[in-house]
């Protein structure tokens, strides 16, 4: 979850902690200029309640915290188009002007997630995908969907994927984990308790966790032995339709994916030729594009 967004729900904050937080929300990119005393003669609390207040977000302390919110803000102030995430089209949109401009938000939402991967991260979780046994997938929702694609391309190779669909089951089947395994956990948030608990499970057992989740700084890539960074330019609640954060999701998803197939490329071809064409012989087309074979 967004710092922002944080410090705007105000979850068991104290009445002085929520003004500190109305006022670092108002100082936005400006807050580089303050120090615990600044804010909190600005606020008429203490120095002691702001850095209360920034380990209560889950940071080492103010310095942390503020190193982690300018970034956030940076990240924020980066632009990708004029589509707004949360509302791409308006009520008086024609037809068309909806299909053109979710097909921008598309784009921007590509952009923004390629920019967020880091080389070492993603080598990171190749190598795990690599040297594992199996994959588990833990999320919740309509990420489970998601992952359901990314378990049929690995099935295709002959990478077994284990996807728990009953978010009641998620801990004791994390705590079933063979080792050699590894587990992807997926959260928008990076908050959700179930999935923590999951991930805690798994840490306590030494399984490797890959983290896909949103940027900055949340309980569950702390968690983490790879993070990869998903596009975060939607709100959680706030939106028409979780467009831009099912689109990531299923990116770096994919991006995973294919760079697995890449190890070795003509083998996992021939493999996925193989399974394809045994098992769905009874597909067939009289389009020649379709059945164009190359």
């Amino acid at each position: 979850m967004l710092i922002i967004e944080k410090l705007k729900l105000k979850e068991k904050m104290s009445d002085n902690e929520e003004s500190i937080a109305d006022f670092i929300l108002g100082l936005g990119e400006e807050l580089k200029k303050y120090s615990t005393r600044n804010i909190a003669d600005a606020t008429y609390t203490s120095p002691a309640t702001v850095v209360r207040l920034c380990k209560k977000l889950g940071f080492a302390g103010f310095d942390d915290f503020k190193n982690q919110f300018l970034k956030e803000i940076d990240y924020l102030d980066r632009q990708y188009g004029k589509i707004d995430a949360n509302f791409p089209f308006q009520k008086d949109d024609t037809m068309m002007n909806v299909a053109y401009k979710i097909s921008q938000l598309y784009e921007d939402t590509i952009r923004d997630s390629i920019s967020l991967l880091q080389h070492d991260s993603l080598q990171k979780a190749l190598n795990l995908l690599k040297y594992s046994q199996s994959i588990h997938i833990y999320s919740f929702g309509t990420t489970l969907n998601l992952a359901e694609s990314f378990k049929e391309k690995m099935l295709k190779i002959g990478k077994n994927v284990i996807i728990s669909n009953n978010i009641n089951y998620q801990l004791y089947e994390a705590n079933c984990i063979p080792k050699g395994d590894i587990a992807i956990l997926i959260s928008y948030s990076g908050e959700t308790e179930k999935i923590i608990c999951v991930a805690e499970t798994c840490k306590k057992r030494g399984i490797p966790i890959i983290v896909i989740s949103s940027f900055g700084g949340n309980t569950l890539s702390k968690m983490a032995s790879c993070n990869l960074t998903m596009s975060t330019k939607e709100s959680m609640f706030y939106n028409i339709g979780d467009f831009s954060t099912h689109l990531a999701i299923h990116f770096i998803l994919d991006v995973l994916y294919s760079t697995y197939f890449l190890l070795n490329y003509e083998k996992n071809y021939e493999a996925k030729l193989k399974e394809t064409t045994e098992l769905e012989s009874r597909r067939s087309s009289t389009n020649p594009i379709i059945n164009n074979k190359q």
